[in-house]
């Protein structure tokens, strides 16, 4: 019990000490200056609380012997004391100078009252010391010269008889020059020795704290750097465990730091079981101190989904312990993006391929199209040969629809002038003899239609708005080979954030076409390659040329239009198309004309085409319309007969084998005839060359093969203008 009081006691006098010896405001990080301060206050705490105990004694002795001035002193120099232990707001320099002083003058005081061998000369040692310690080098000199100053006036006055010993001696002026000495020499060496240690202290410790202000800098500089760096970092011991990471860490694990400290990477599950070779491979050479990567992981994220990343390592060394320091980088962007790239560049391969091809084709289907028209025209009704002329005929066209999907294919199918309304190209197909024949088929398929009735309209082309949902809904119905329900919907759509599979989505008012199926869906690994050029899941023989969503893929892509494909195997496909809105509205309808509505009146025509063939099928059918035909096989030719001669309309190819292509004709001749009417008739161009041309004055473009009422209508249209 008694030593437990004495704990107690003695642990409350240790924090009462610690409480008045330690600095206001001040901490050990301020250097040399704290330590002053701190000794200073132990000075005083000292002499305030111990010194009372020498105070009563030398006061006492100071009365009986009648040496009041000494007891006066002792007073006044503890009454000092006693008002320094209670003011510590007082300025440092202050309570430093005058703790010095009190020294120096307890010195002086029993120096003359006493006598030079008196307790005098152990105060006037202490004085520079003090001053040393609190004051530093510079006031310590100052010090030890006012001590010499003092020993010299104390001979002096031995000298001329104005002190004297407390006992007799002889030679007292020689002894106090030798005492005097000797205590400058110890008090200057010890004076001097403790304050360059003072100043080389406050050197070394001013130094550690710039050290540790730099140190503190780069540490705050490095951690910045390592925390909001877009690479994922992280430290690892050479046995795989997690010591240390950063945001982009936390970001791409889907973890938080507090949750993977501790922990071996193997452990959490981050890899899967055909990856953990290579990793204890990686981990193997870092063991070795040897750097690794880049290298590709699949990592598993906390929530189950993976993300794909490029990981470095490097072995290195902090604080004495052997770490590896990890960079992560998520390349699933730029994975994403070099698929991407390949696939544009091999459809850019394959479409320059198809274009050339349909260009070609074109040429030698115009015979077939364009002529058995002409001579059915000329046969009567009863005639054998028309049931062979239409065959041919049908070929025809069945071959040009492949070319036109060649041409979509090759992103030269397409010039959107043609105000469509979604809704009338949806019912139009869904009226088709082809769904007629897609619904006989698979019966068991069960079509629901959603057409929103204040749908907006859309700019494009409906041939090709109309193969595309054939292309889709044929699609669908394929993928329910034992029924199923097949939705068609169009719904107005506001877009304003982006569709996925696209970067960069203009926001704006868009018609979207969903077409949705409960069919088998389409496994993640043939997602992905859906669009491209005559891939097909389906047998050969059975589901057409391979190209149906290649042209689905071109379609869109040309109309400006985003897709999005949604799929789960064994579930169903929804494909949704966003086509962008146009004010225009819809032209007048003129599917049932009759020929003599466009019927010439002997106008005069140019035509313009490097192909004989095209060139005669044209003059056919406009000299069949009732037109004054005259054609020439180059640009360079048709400029130089309208030099002496006017047409009322050019007909003018775009790409010509030889010499000038249709843009540059066209530019020729509006020098010679300027606001000459045009209209562009090929079967494939740059969209670019043709809406300089048209931009130029020319009218339509209309894409071989020719046909009858399609050539009739465009140079109607053009002559009327």
């Amino acid at each position: 019990m008694i030593s437990l009081i004495l704990i107690t006691y003695v642990s409350r006098l240790k924090d009462f000490v610690d409480r008045r010896t330690t600095p206001l405001g001040l901490t050990s990080d301020d250097g040399i200056r704290y330590w002053q301060e701190r000794l200073l206050l132990v000075f005083v705490f000292v002499g305030a609380v111990f010194g009372f105990f020498v105070y009563l004694p030398s006061v006492a002795l100071s009365i009986k012997e009648n040496l009041w001035s000494v007891a006066v002193a002792d007073t006044i120099i503890y009454a000092w004391t006693v008002i320094l232990f209670f003011r510590r707001s007082i300025p440092f320099a202050v309570r430093a100078v005058t703790v010095s002083l009190i020294g120096y003058i307890l010195g002086m005081v029993l120096l003359l009252t006493i006598g030079p061998f008196g307790g005098g000369a152990v105060w006037l040692f202490a004085f520079p010391v003090i001053v040393a310690i609190l004051l530093g080098f510079r006031m310590s000199l100052i010090a030890l010269a006012i001590n010499a100053v003092t020993l010299i006036s104390v001979g002096l006055l031995l000298q001329f008889g104005y002190m004297e010993w407390d006992y007799s001696t002889t030679n007292p002026v020689e002894k106090w020059v030798v005492i005097g000495l000797n205590f400058l020499l110890l008090n200057s060496v010890v004076t001097i020795s403790i304050a360059l240690i003072s100043e080389g202290i406050q050197d070394l410790l001013t130094r550690q704290k710039s050290m540790m202000i730099s140190l503190e800098k780069s540490e705050k500089k490095f951690r910045v750097l390592f925390e909001f760096a877009p690479d994922a970092y992280y430290l690892s011991n050479l046995e795989g465990t997690f010591m240390d990471g950063n945001r982009s860490a936390e970001e791409v694990l889907g973890y938080k730091k507090e949750e993977l400290i501790g922990k071996k990477f193997l452990g959490l599950n981050l890899l899967s079981p055909d990856q953990l070779p290579k990793a204890g491979e990686l981990l193997g050479k870092n063991l070795e101190g040897k750097a690794t990567g880049p290298d590709e992981f699949i990592l598993n994220r906390k929530n189950g989904e993976t993300v794909l990343v490029e990981i470095r390592t490097l072995p290195t060394e902090i604080d004495g312990q052997d770490i590896v320091l990890g960079i992560a980088r998520d390349v699933s962007e730029r994975n994403r993006l070099e698929i991407s790239l390949h696939k544009a560049e091999k459809m850019e391969v394959i479409g320059t391929l198809a274009g050339g091809v349909a260009h070609d084709l074109n040429n030698i289907l115009g015979g077939l199209v364009g002529y058995p028209e002409l001579l059915l025209m000329q046969l009567p009704e009863d005639s054998p040969l028309r049931k062979s002329i239409l065959a041919i005929q049908k070929s025809g066209e069945r071959a040009a629809a492949v070319v036109q999907d060649l041409l979509t294919l090759a992103r030269r199918g397409v010039v959107a002038v043609e105000v469509v309304n979604l809704n009338e190209v949806v019912s139009e197909y869904l009226k088709s003899p082809e769904h007629e024949k897609l619904q006989s088929y698979h019966p068991g398929v069960r079509l629901e239609t959603r057409l929103n009735q204040d749908i907006l309209n859309i700019l494009g082309s409906s041939t090709h708005l109309s193969k595309t949902v054939m292309n889709l809904v044929g699609n669908a119905a394929e993928a329910m080979s034992g029924g199923g329900k097949l939705t068609v919907s169009t719904e107005n759509r506001h877009i304003d954030r982006a569709i996925r599979g696209y970067d960069d989505v203009k926001e704006g008012d868009y018609v979207v076409l969903t077409i949705a199926d409960t069919g088998t869906g389409i496994s993640p690994d043939d997602i992905g390659k859906i669009f491209e050029p005559f891939y097909t899941k389906k047998k050969m023989g059975r589901s057409g040329t391979g190209l149906g969503m290649a042209v689905v893929w071109g379609t869109v892509k040309d109309h400006n239009g985003y897709i999005d494909v949604q799929s789960t195997e064994g579930k169903g496909t929804t494909f949704t198309l966003y086509f962008p809105v146009t004010s225009k509205e819809l032209p007048e309808d003129k599917s049932h004309l009759t020929i003599e509505s466009y019927n010439g009146n002997g106008e005069s025509i140019l035509i313009v085409d490097d192909e004989e063939d095209q060139r005669q099928l044209a003059s056919g059918m406009l000299e069949k319309l009732g037109y004054s035909v005259v054609s020439v096989s180059s640009g360079e030719e048709a400029v130089e007969y309208l030099r002496s001669n006017k047409v009322d309309l050019l007909v003018l190819d775009m790409i010509m084998a030889q010499g000038m292509d249709g843009l540059d004709t066209y530019k020729k001749i509006l020098k010679l005839h300027p606001g000459q009417k045009a209209i562009i008739a090929s079967g494939f161009s740059e969209t670019d060359r043709v809406e300089e041309v048209q931009s130029l004055g020319a009218g339509v473009y209309i894409r071989k093969p020719l046909l009858l009422e399609k050539i009739g209508l465009a140079v109607k249209e053009e002559l009327e203008k």
